[in-house]
């Protein structure tokens, strides 16, 4: 069959798809079928699905995968679920089988290795339309697996996990969620995304200037690296008249002091530091206060009770 010169070559087919493309779309674009039957004889070419080639066998990788069920499954297909979120960066959950999306009305048997979902409710807000292959974005990818998780607590930690690598927002999540049909899971969705809140630095800049007002701590300038609201931004609180800062972030780990580059002292504190010990917290501020010499004006007896 001679070449169009109007369409793409199956080299430039496969190419865009890293290497895998349909029996079809191959015939179409001039490979005769007794050619390809004999790039798949000769172990050239390989056929991992009925119809499905991959053209480029030294680049097996995810991309590969994915393409190639994508394309077992059809073209008003779309990846979903953890194959869509591991594209967006999404690490520690695996994505097998690959999960793909289908309208309501569609019927097919799924492949070996490839789990068909049907979705009456996949809204165009709900689609990454700038990336190949189709996929779902990340927050309705996320909220998907957790719908799918096979467990309470597998669900909260998906949610924990694609917050903390920042694949997602707090406001994506709750967007998509609001734009989802009806699912089981809704209500655990809505209270893990509530508790993961309470880390943003909206509520720590409260906490913070309650203690500031109740210690009698030097007025400072609070700044947000990210949006207010997401757990993943930081709080930055500046006492400008002494080279002293304190960093509120979702770290796990023990709070500790250090010296920046520009001769700050900087007091990071973990978010839960606030809520929990926040007698505890006032001490490392004070005390960082104290070494660039900012006096209380405490009381002694209450400037005790603080320290």
């Amino acid at each position: 069959m001679a070449h169009n010169p109007g369409r793409l070559s199956w080299q430039e087919i496969a190419t865009i798809q890293a290497g895998v493309i349909t029996v079809r779309d191959a015939v179409a674009a001039g490979v005769p079928r007794t050619e390809i039957r004999q790039h798949v004889a000769d172990g050239r070419w390989r056929q991992p699905y009925r119809g499905v080639l991959i053209t480029e066998l030294t680049a097996v990788g995810d991309m590969q995968r994915l393409w190639a069920a994508m394309e077992a499954v059809g073209r008003d297909g779309v990846l979903a679920g953890a194959a869509a979120a591991s594209l967006a960066g999404l690490a520690g959950h695996a994505d097998e089988p690959v999960t793909i999306l289908v309208p309501t009305a569609r019927r097919i048997t799924a492949p070996p290795g490839i789990v068909v979902r049907h979705s009456a409710r996949l809204e165009q807000a709900d689609l990454d339309g700038w990336r190949l292959p189709r996929r779902t974005r990340p927050s309705r990818s996320v909220i998907d697996m957790v719908e799918w998780a096979p467990s309470q607590a597998a669900a909260v930690s998906i949610l924990g996990a694609a917050v903390s690598q920042e694949v997602v927002t707090l406001r994506g999540l709750r967007d998509a969620l609001a734009r989802r049909g009806p699912i089981t899971r809704r209500t655990l969705i809505a209270e893990t995304l509530d508790a993961l809140e309470v880390d943003a630095p909206r509520l720590a800049e409260a906490m913070f200037r309650r203690l500031e007002q109740h210690h009698r701590l030097p007025v400072a300038r609070y700044l947000t690296d990210g949006p207010p609201d997401e757990p993943t931004s930081q709080l930055r609180v500046c006492f400008d008249p002494w080279p002293v800062q304190a960093e509120v972030v979702p770290i796990l780990g023990p709070p500790c002091t250090v010296d920046d580059s520009a001769g700050h002292l900087v007091v990071r504190l973990p978010t839960r530091m606030l809520r929990e010990t926040p007698e505890q917290a006032v001490t490392f501020v004070t005390g960082a206060l104290r070494r660039r010499g900012w006096v209380s004006t405490l009381p002694a007896q209450d400037a005790a009770l603080a320290s």
